[in-house]
């Protein structure tokens, strides 16, 4: 038979969900009687324009429902709506209506309810005693002393990054920081350099102030020392932004050797430059930054927001000696100064060990992520560090990265291909990142990894609604 679900379906959710609501809805209105038998999968997908695996789950999530019945060599038939079929399903454990996506797709630490509750144990605690002027200070600019104090102790003991007080600017969170740096140094037209896949943030950022972003070989490790050499040849640039440590997207960590060899190329060019180390605390202690090679030319960022909680946007920038002058006005335009309260939280946990804490067990969890990731996905080539957020997965050859990202999304998962993190306009790698940590259950990341491991087994659907 035929059936016509569309003046039920929703654009909201996954399309599975979305037709298994559309026939709870067609039976409540009467259009599909107890009793009627449904078409048979491939049917429905015909009709609807869905694949076969999206009707297989629509018709089990409405049997979960209480919606239908299969009978083995009969097919799927509509059941009677009595009160105790609806009130079984609604005593189940698993919501009535599922949220929209398995999220894989943004960079977030993991928040278990513990880092909530030191939080607003944080809170209640500087209720009684915050300083006053946490509360009431507009200045000093780049944060208040005591802050940077704090933070400047540990920069250098925890990270290595040189400097005192004086050389840190409080920011709200790293992506503040980075526009910081590079507003301090860059003018509008001029060449900066960084990884041929960088943060799409800086990406946004040089459409923003108008600077020219180039990229620059990678590799396992990062940014590869003889093309920077080239590069910085060939295009002369104003600065150089680099991630030593968890490159994203790819995951790539630069050894002690690599930072060496890199150091070196930017001293002999002179260039500034601008370190982002946000997932510093997302490795253990022991890796050094470039700044502690270049002092006197190099910016160095770094915050609590991936390793600790993503409210906590506390940033710390390190700026070189005779720069801060510099730097200070376009803190003072972009902000007028990083709120103080947010700093009393992170100086409150920094003289505590709490941060060390948090970001120690942040790695555990995400270890366990990425211990998960791998059983189920290793048998496809990927990258990652055992404490990354993300995993860098390469894809069969018969899947591009835009169809397998629109047909993940028809089956409820959310995922990130490679062109956000494109420099320059070349083809993408055949690659997708999926990020680990903003599912907060991770028995819901299991599924998606599950369902997403399924899509990759399998062909592509034969005609896509991508146009190329």
């Amino acid at each position: 038979m035929t059936i016509d679900l569309t003046p039920y379906l929703s654009e909201a959710g996954p399309k599975y969900l979305s037709i298994a609501r559309a026939l709870s809805e067609a039976i409540r209105q009467g259009d599909l009687a107890p009793g009627t038998r449904l078409p048979t999968h491939r049917q429905l997908a015909d009709s609807l324009g869905v694949s076969v695996q999206t009707i297989s789950r629509a018709y089990a999530q409405a049997e979960k429902m209480g919606l239908v019945q299969a009978r083995v060599g009969s097919g799927t038939w509509i059941n009677a709506l009595d009160d105790r079929r609806e009130s079984e399903y609604l005593r189940g454990q698993e919501p009535r209506w599922e949220s929209p996506l398995i999220d894989m797709s943004i960079a977030h630490p993991v928040c278990p309810p513990l880092h909530h509750m030191r939080f607003r144990e944080a809170l209640a605690q500087l209720a009684e005693q915050a300083s006053p002027e946490a509360i009431a200070a507009c200045r000093p600019i780049a944060g208040l002393l005591h802050q940077r104090e704090r933070a400047s102790e540990w920069l250098e003991t925890r990270f290595k990054v040189p400097g005192d007080a004086d050389d840190r600017v409080l920011c709200n969170g790293a992506a503040h920081g980075l526009m910081l740096a590079i507003a301090t140094v860059v003018q509008h037209g001029d060449t900066v350099l960084t990884e041929a896949l960088t943060d799409h943030g800086l990406i946004a950022l040089s459409r923003t102030l108008g600077f020219q972003l180039r990229g620059v070989t990678i590799d396992d490790e990062g940014v590869v020392p003889d093309a920077l050499d080239a590069a910085c040849r060939r295009f002369r640039p104003r600065a150089i932004c680099l991630t030593p440590t968890q490159l994203n997207p790819t995951g790539a960590t630069m050894s002690e050797a690599r930072r060496d060899a890199v150091a070196d190329v930017l001293a002999r060019h002179g260039t500034w430059l601008i370190e982002d180390d946000v997932h510093a605390l997302l490795e253990p202690p022991g890796l050094t930054p470039l700044t502690s090679r270049l002092t006197r030319q190099s910016f160095h960022i770094t915050s609590l927001t991936k390793s600790t909680l993503p409210g906590l946007r506390a940033g710390y920038l390190t700026v070189p000696r005779g720069q801060l002058h510099h730097t200070l006005p376009r803190l003072r335009a972009t902000s007028w100064m990083a709120t103080p309260l947010v700093f009393e939280i992170a100086d409150l946990w920094l003289a505590d060990g709490t941060i060390e804490e948090l970001s120690s067990q942040q790695r555990e969890l995400l270890e366990e992520r990425q211990t998960l990731a791998t059983r189920l996905l290793g048998h496809h080539p990927l990258m990652a560090r055992p404490s990354s957020l993300h995993v860098w997965l390469s894809l069969p050859p018969a899947w591009r990265a835009e169809e397998l990202q629109q047909q993940a999304e028809q089956e409820g998962l959310s995922i990130t291909t490679a062109a956000p993190f494109m420099v320059e306009h070349s083809p993408a790698p055949r690659r997708i990142r999926l990020s680990l940590g903003a599912e907060q259950d991770i028995h819901r990341l299991e599924t998606g990894l599950e369902r997403l491991t399924s899509l990759l087994d399998e062909a592509p659907p034969p005609m896509m609604q991508i146009v190329y």
